[in-house]
């Protein structure tokens, strides 16, 4: 498992938890009433006489469940190289957020069709195909909204992961911790001081190294000429 799939492991359990966290709830109409959808509360302030819409959380979960399951897949790495994987993430997660508004918009929520012994208009009745025979029912706004909002707002925080990711990965400086720092500064400087430091070669060792030092220093080149053929004559 790489990096880019333990965020998207995360991000689905981020989400499954605000899910059960806010769960839909439906208002239990007093007497004959049918149970009509109302809002998403905490768990921990709950009003009363609501109760849980299942069928609502169960498709949400359903959906944060596939899109986790493909997102595994498209960002699994090679043999050659897992670590990385085979689809850009942030493409992947771009392509996930238009993918999914199209099928919120496909299937938006519509509002239940009114009776005429029972008043029902602006309640939510189900999700419905957006060409299908209940294109005439109104389209159910405020569950719209938050379905769009909630799309968008994971759409920006996974691309933001994953770019992150990405520069951390791009720019991988090795194990760079302070004493291999210093280390590597020690070694820098050692070289330096290395090439500014004269070097004295075998040529001007012996005689040569005398002559350069002490002037005064005769050898065979500073003497003069007729003590050379006198040398020379012996």
């Amino acid at each position: 498992m790489n990096r880019f799939q333990k965020i998207v492991l995360y991000g689905a359990i981020i989400n499954v938890m605000v899910l059960f966290l806010f769960p839909p709830y439906d208002l239990i109409g007093v007497g004959r009433g049918a149970a009509m959808f109302d809002a998403f509360y905490p768990v921990f302030s709950v009003p009363v006489n609501r109760t849980v819409n299942g069928d609502v959380l169960y498709l949400l979960v359903f959906g944060v469940l596939i899109n986790t399951a493909l997102g595994w897949l498209l960002l699994m790495g090679s043999k050659s190289s897992p670590g990385e994987p085979r689809v850009d993430p942030q493409t992947v997660v771009v392509v996930f957020g238009i993918f999914n508004l199209i099928v919120v918009l496909l299937f938006p929520p519509m509002e239940a069709f009114p009776f005429a012994q029972r008043i029902t208009v602006g309640s939510f009745d189900g999700f419905y195909f957006a060409f299908g025979d209940k294109a005439r029912r109104s389209i159910f706004v405020p569950l719209l909204y938050m379905e769009v909002l909630y799309v968008l707002t994971n759409a920006c925080a996974f691309w933001l992961a994953m770019s992150i990711a990405q520069r951390r990965t791009g720019r991988d400086p090795g194990p760079l911790t302070m004493f291999a720092a210093a280390d590597t500064l020690r070694e820098l400087a050692a070289r330096k001081v290395n090439d500014s430091a004269p070097v004295i070669s075998a040529a001007k060792r012996g005689p040569d190294r005398r002559r350069g030092s002490n002037p005064a220093y005769k050898g065979p080149e500073r003497r003069k000429r007729g003590e050379r053929r006198a040398t020379a004559v012996r």
